[in-house]
């Protein structure tokens, strides 16, 4: 842009700001008489500090303020330094990160940045990048050093040398260069005042490091990487910019640029699986996309296929001329301490897919409050990552490099035991859950005793215990899979289900074939166990159950046919006769369903299990509501309440108000049916049960429309619908039916 142009760009500015060239002055800091030389083109372009400062004095806002300084283009002084590395040829991705850093300016301070994240993510090319991208802002120069605070042979650089060669760079002789740190950084600031500098400082250790490095003057800009996260930059008013692993798109389009768009293009699964197997890992991605790359005629679908029978290990990313991700997480897990890098180890143990400080504890065998410490350690290293309150979980090419250290370093031997804790540690939390959330309506179990060094989780209420089965039905499920892999314990794998298949409630149930192979897993345990054969009816009902889920119908009725036994214990027999009454109940058969449900009840009340003789006499009312025998359903339905209520059994309970209000509504009593189905809903918003809820307001939206009340009705109606959509249930097409009409 040419100085008239920009004159012309200036006086239309403050036209806009409706300033006079006085005003502006004031405002700015800038003289009238070089306002008025740029006004009328006199002056061929700025510098970069008048141009902010005007764009301050006129108050401008973005986009308008980039627009403005845009038209500025800086002159690189005589002398100015240019230390920065060439930027990446091929620079992908990062839009976010580098909207963030670009648009956020603090022109009359120095400017501090830290770019932080895990080893391989991409720090120093994002910190290169950003640099070439504004370094024509900064017309001194630029400054740059690895200060190797990860470096592969552990020489972190010293900040008094890093100073020497900056004060030598800016002109200072070697004789007028000060001995000591604090005097270099003295010197170091004094030469940079008055002068717009770029430093990228890559490969921080810590913030001790650092701090001597960063400039005071206004109008710099300082650019630190590290793995660490350097919160003591903070008092320098450093702002951070945390980076994570490439998105799926990103990484795709690093792969394009790499190997070419068609290569890509023609094998989409391929490129998928590569990806994923990678973990979006920057590092990972140019590894792999090399390789690929000097291999033109191989298929993707053969690389993917290679990188898949690693089986877990680092083995597939290995590169002879350059940094691979095993590499490059040494040089993280070397800075740890020894305590920590035990924990770190130990965490490759863990299934996934993320842990809690219980879990932590139980796999160190160490107390909460000790591995609380070490985690954060981990933290601060971007070894792995709190990504929600209490909740940690490591990058999947990371727990491959825990598991591979902890294999080297702690043994099989150890491996197995702090997996044992692990195991316990859910178990006895569990078990815990299950004990507040649901009284026992089976034979109770004694879970198997716990290892030394265990820790389990305790809960205060109910909704505590829900919240956590919520949470770690995933951690259950990958660890009793990785159990049965390991082999030898069969009493965990079938507790492990036998604490979860009632606390855990629908979300056993929730997933097809995964849920089938995790009750299979437990029935086929709980037969090889001595200690858990008497308990083998109950887990193979689950299977049963399962299999009736999934629309084996027949199988399952079979399979539950199989255990029925007269002579068999009470508990058990009630269990199967309930389960085969909620079958034939899902197939309609409401009959059957009703005479296996008064079997139940009567074995229930043969054994005195209050709580499961609460069950069924709910079960009982329903099911002869189905048919029609309102009478009879009335009377079960409100011994069942009076029951339920009082052994705190709130889903349950939820569920035979609904049943009441159900039988009032088919009675003619609709007002006293919207009572029950409001007591009903009440209940049910404490439980988390959504499908249930809407089953309950599809039957209240009945009674108000029984009654004439079509707003309500439809509201009701639209409540339900509301929950069922996200599941994606059949029966909304029912309630949309409804509100159509």
């Amino acid at each position: 842009m040419t100085g008239r142009e920009f004159g012309s760009l200036l006086r239309q500015a403050r036209t806009d700001a409706r300033l006079t060239v006085e005003e502006l002055s004031e405002a700015s800091g800038v003289s009238v008489r070089a306002i008025g030389d740029m006004e009328r083109g006199k002056v061929a372009s700025p510098q970069r500090r008048t141009a902010e400062a005007l764009a301050d004095g006129l108050r401008l806002a973005e986009p308008e303020r980039t627009a403005f300084l845009a038209a500025v283009k800086s002159r690189p002084r005589a002398g100015a330094l240019a230390q920065l590395p060439a930027d990446l040829a091929a620079f992908t991705g990062r839009e976010a990160e580098l909207g963030q850093a670009l648009g956020e300016r603090r022109p009359r301070t120095a400017e501090v940045w830290t770019i932080v994240g895990m080893a391989g993510v991409g720090k120093s090319t994002l910190a290169l990048h950003w640099a070439h991208r504004v370094a024509d802002r900064y017309p001194d120069g630029q400054l740059w050093v690895d200060l190797r605070g990860f470096d592969r042979g552990g020489q972190v650089a010293d900040p008094g040398q890093v100073l020497g060669g900056f004060l030598r760079a800016l002109g200072v002789t070697e004789s007028r260069v000060p001995a000591g740190t604090d005097e270099r950084a003295a010197l170091f600031r004094s030469k940079l005042a008055g002068r717009q500098i770029l430093l990228v400082l890559d490969n921080a250790r810590d913030s001790e490091q650092v701090r001597p490095l960063l400039p005071a003057a206004a109008g710099c800009l300082t650019i630190v990487t590290s793995r660490n996260q350097l919160h003591g930059l903070a008092a320098h008013g450093a702002r951070s910019l945390p980076l994570d692993v490439w998105t799926p798109a990103e990484a795709e389009q690093a792969l394009a640029l790499r190997l070419g768009a068609p290569r890509v293009a023609a094998e989409p699964k391929a490129v998928a699986r590569i990806l994923e197997l990678c973990g979006y890992l920057p590092l990972a991605v140019a590894v792999v996309g090399a390789r690929a790359a000097a291999r033109p005629a191989f298929a993707l679908a053969d690389i993917a296929a290679e990188l898949g029978a690693a089986d877990g290990t680092l083995d597939a990313f290995q590169a002879a001329d350059a940094a691979d991700p095993r590499t490059a997480f040494s040089w993280s897990y070397r800075a740890l301490t020894p305590e920590a890098a035990r924990l770190f180890r130990l965490l490759g143990v863990h299934p996934g897919p993320d842990v809690t400080l219980a879990a932590a504890a139980s796999l160190a065998g160490l107390p909460a409050r000790q591995v609380r410490s070490l985690l954060l350690e981990c933290t601060a290293a971007h070894l792995v990552v709190e990504h929600a309150p209490g909740r940690w979980r490591l990058h999947d090419l990371l727990r491959a490099y825990a598991a591979e250290l902890a294999d080297e370093h702690d043994g099989p031997a150890g491996c197995r035991q702090a997996f044992h804790r692990l195991l316990d540690h859910l178990l006895h939390s569990a078990h815990a859950a299950d004990q507040v959330i649901n009284p026992v309506v089976s034979t109770p179990i004694e879970p198997v005793a716990a290892q030394p060094g265990t820790v389990a989780d305790t809960f205060a209420d109910r909704e505590e215990a829900a919240a956590w089965a919520a949470r770690e039905l995933p951690v259950v499920w990958a660890a009793q899979r990785q159990a049965a892999v390991l082999g030898g314990f069969d009493t965990h794998l079938w507790q492990l289900a036998w604490t979860t298949v009632d606390a855990f409630s629908g979300h056993v149930w929730s997933l097809g074939r995964e849920s089938l192979a995790f009750l299979t897993r437990a029935a086929e345990a709980v037969r090889r166990d001595p200690a858990g054969v008497r308990h083998a009816a109950a887990v193979v009902n689950w299977v049963a159950v399962q299999e009736q889920q999934m629309g084996r119908s027949d199988q399952a009725k079979a399979r539950l046919l199989d255990l029925l036994d007269p002579a068999g214990p009470a508990l058990d027999q009630a269990r199967v006769h309930h389960d085969l009454g909620w079958l034939h109940g899902q197939l309609g058969e409401h009959d059957a369903a009703l005479g296996h449900a008064c079997q139940a009840l009567d074995r229930y009340r043969e054994a005195g299990n209050l709580p499961g003789e609460a069950r069924e006499l709910a079960s009982v009312a329903w099911y002869a509501a189905l048919l029609g025998r309102y009478d009879e359903a009335l009377a079960s339905c409100e011994q069942a309440i009076e029951l339920l209520a009082v052994q705190n059994m709130t889903a349950a309970e939820a569920s035979a108000w609904d049943t009441l209000g159900y039988i009032q509504h088919h009675q003619g009593e609709h007002g006293r049916a919207v009572t029950s189905f409001g007591r009903s809903l009440e209940l049910y918003r404490h439980t988390g049960r959504p499908k249930l809820e809407a089953e309950v307001l599809d039957h209240l939206g009945d009674a108000h429309h029984a009654l004439g009340e079509a707003e309500a009705a439809a509201a009701a109606w639209r409540q339900a619908l509301g929950l069922l959509v996200p599941l994606d249930h059949a029966d909304a097409a029912k309630l949309r039916a409804k509100l159509g009409g």
